[in-house]
C-alpha cells in the first residue's frame, strides 16, 4: 500500500481535502417541525453524507498510522491552513465524524513532532473564538480530550507558554454559555494542570468565583464540584485573600431555593481539608456561617436537608463552642442580614421606604416646583433594587 500511495501523497491528500472539507450541514434543522418526536437524539443527527465520508476518514486514519507515510512526507501537506480547516470540521453535529477527527488529530500530533506547536496554536485560536465570539462549538469536548493527553505529557516545571494557555484559555472557558456540555473534559484538563503546578490553583479558584453561573442550577452544581477539587490543591496559608468570596458563595448556595445546589454545597463539610480551612479561618467563617446555618436548620422547607443543617450546626459548635456562641450574639447586620421574611413583612418594609421617598420628594418640590419624580432603584418595574420581586426568602450578602 505504501509503495503505491506515498509517491502520490500529494494527490491522496488532495482527494481527502476535497471530500471532507465542506460547509457543515445543520442537521438539527432538517425535517419538518415536530418530525422525529420520540426518536433518539442520535437518530435525528445523522448526516446523509456520512456513508460516503466514513471510508474517507478511515482511509485517512490508516494512512497516518501507516509507517510508510513518514514525518518528512506528511509534514509538507499538514500546513496551518490544512489544520485550520480540519479544526473547523469539529463543529460537525455528527458525533461519529467528530470521533474520527479526534483520533486523526491525536495521531497527527503524536507523529508530527515539528508540527506540534502549530497544532497547539490552532487549537488555542479555536477556543479563543469559542470564548470571545461564539457561544457554541460541537467539538469542544473532543478537542479538550486531545488536550488532556497533551497536557499529561508536559514537562515540569511548566513552560510559560503552557501557563499562559491555562490562564487565557482553560479558565475563561468556564464562562462560556454552553460550558455544561464540555465541563467534565474541561475539569479534567484543569486538574491535570494543577497536578503539574499546584500554584495555578489560586488562579483557577479566582476564575471560578468570577465566572460563577447565574440562574443556571445544573451548571452551578458542576462549579461546586470543581470548587472543592481546586481547594484541595491549594495551600491553606495562601487562601486567606479568597476566604471571604469562597464562603459568601457557599452561603448563597446553601441558602438558595434549589435543593440540588444546596445539597451539593453541604457536601463541602464532609471534606476534611475543607474543615481544616474552616477551622484555620474561623474568625471570619464562624460569624458568616453560624447565624445562617442555625436559621436554616430551624426553617428549611426540606426535611432531609434540615437534618443535615442540624448536623452541621452540631459540628460547628463542637469545633469551637465559644466562637459559635459569639457568632450568634454579635452578628453584624450591616455585612450580613437575613432577608427571610414573610411577604407581609416585605410589603410593610416596602411601604415604609416608598413613604420615605415621597416625603423627600415633596420637600424637594417645595424648593423646586419643576422637579420631576426620579426613577427609584427599588421600584417594582425596576431590575435592580432591594424590593424588586427577587427577594425570595434567601440569605443575602452585601
Amino acid at each position: 500500500m505504501s509503495n503505491i500511495i506515498v509517491p502520490h501523497l500529494d494527490l491522496v491528500i488532495e482527494m481527502i481535502e476535497k471530500n471532507i472539507f465542506r460547509p457543515l450541514p445543520i442537521l438539527k434543522k432538517a425535517g419538518l417541525p415536530g418530525e422525529g418526536v420520540g426518536m433518539e437524539e442520535e437518530e435525528l443527527l445523522v448526516d446523509p453524507a456520512w456513508p460516503h465520508l466514513q471510508p474517507v476518514y478511515e482511509f485517512f486514519l490508516q494512512l497516518i498510522v501507516s509507517e510508510g507515510a513518514d514525518v518528512k512526507a506528511l509534514k509538507v501537506h499538514i500546513t496551518p491552513s490544512f489544520i485550520q480547516e480540519f479544526l473547523e470540521l469539529f463543529d460537525s453535529e455528527e458525533p461519529r465524524e467528530r470521533e474520527y477527527l479526534k483520533n486523526i488529530l491525536h495521531r497527527l500530533y503524536a507523529k508530527l513532532v515539528p508540527r506540534r506547536k502549530m497544532i497547539r496554536k490552532a487549537i488555542n485560536d479555536c477556543f479563543y473564538s469559542l470564548i470571545h465570539e461564539n457561544f457554541k462549538f460541537n467539538g469542544a469536548s473532543e478537542l479538550l480530550d486531545i488536550l488532556a493527553s497533551i497536557i499529561s505529557g508536559f514537562a515540569v516545571p511548566l513552560r510559560e507558554e503552557h501557563i499562559t494557555f491555562f490562564k487565557n484559555v482553560i479558565i475563561p472557558l468556564h464562562k462560556v454559555q454552553t460550558c455544561h456540555t464540555f465541563h467534565e473534559h474541561l475539569m479534567r484538563c484543569s486538574m491535570l494542570f494543577l497536578a503539574k503546578d499546584p500554584s495555578l490553583g489560586l488562579f483557577l479558584l479566582d476564575g471560578l468565583l468570577k465566572y460563577w453561573p447565574f440562574a443556571n442550577s445544573p451548571k452551578e452544581v458542576m462549579f461546586i464540584s470543581e470548587l472543592i477539587e481546586v481547594l484541595e490543591t491549594c495551600e491553606v496559608q495562601k487562601l486567606e485573600p479568597y476566604i471571604p468570596k469562597v464562603f459568601k458563595r457557599l452561603v448563597k448556595c446553601i441558602s438558595g431555593l434549589h435543593l440540588q445546589v444546596a445539597d451539593r454545597a453541604m457536601c463541602f463539610f464532609e471534606n476534611d481539608y475543607f474543615l481544616n480551612i474552616l477551622k484555620t479561618y474561623k474568625s471570619y467563617t464562624f460569624p458568616l456561617l453560624v447565624p445562617i446555618i442555625c436559621h436554616m436548620a430551624d426553617t428549611h422547607w426540606h426535611k432531609v436537608l434540615q437534618e443535615s443543617l442540624n448536623a452541621l450546626k452540631a459540628i460547628l459548635k463542637e469545633i469551637d463552642s465559644q466562637a459559635f456562641d459569639r457568632a450568634l450574639e454579635k452578628r453584624d447586620q450591616n455585612k450580613l442580614y437575613l432577608a427571610i421574611q414573610d411577604p407581609k413583612q416585605v410589603k410593610r418594609e416596602k411601604a415604609k421606604m416608598d413613604e420615605k421617598w415621597k416625603t423627600l420628594l415633596r420637600m424637594a418640590q417645595q424648593k423646586n416646583p419643576n422637579l420631576k419624580e426620579p426613577v427609584l432603584p427599588y421600584a417594582d418595574n425596576h431590575v435592580v433594587g432591594e424590593f424588586n420581586g427577587i427577594n425570595n426568602g434567601n440569605v443575602n450578602i452585601s
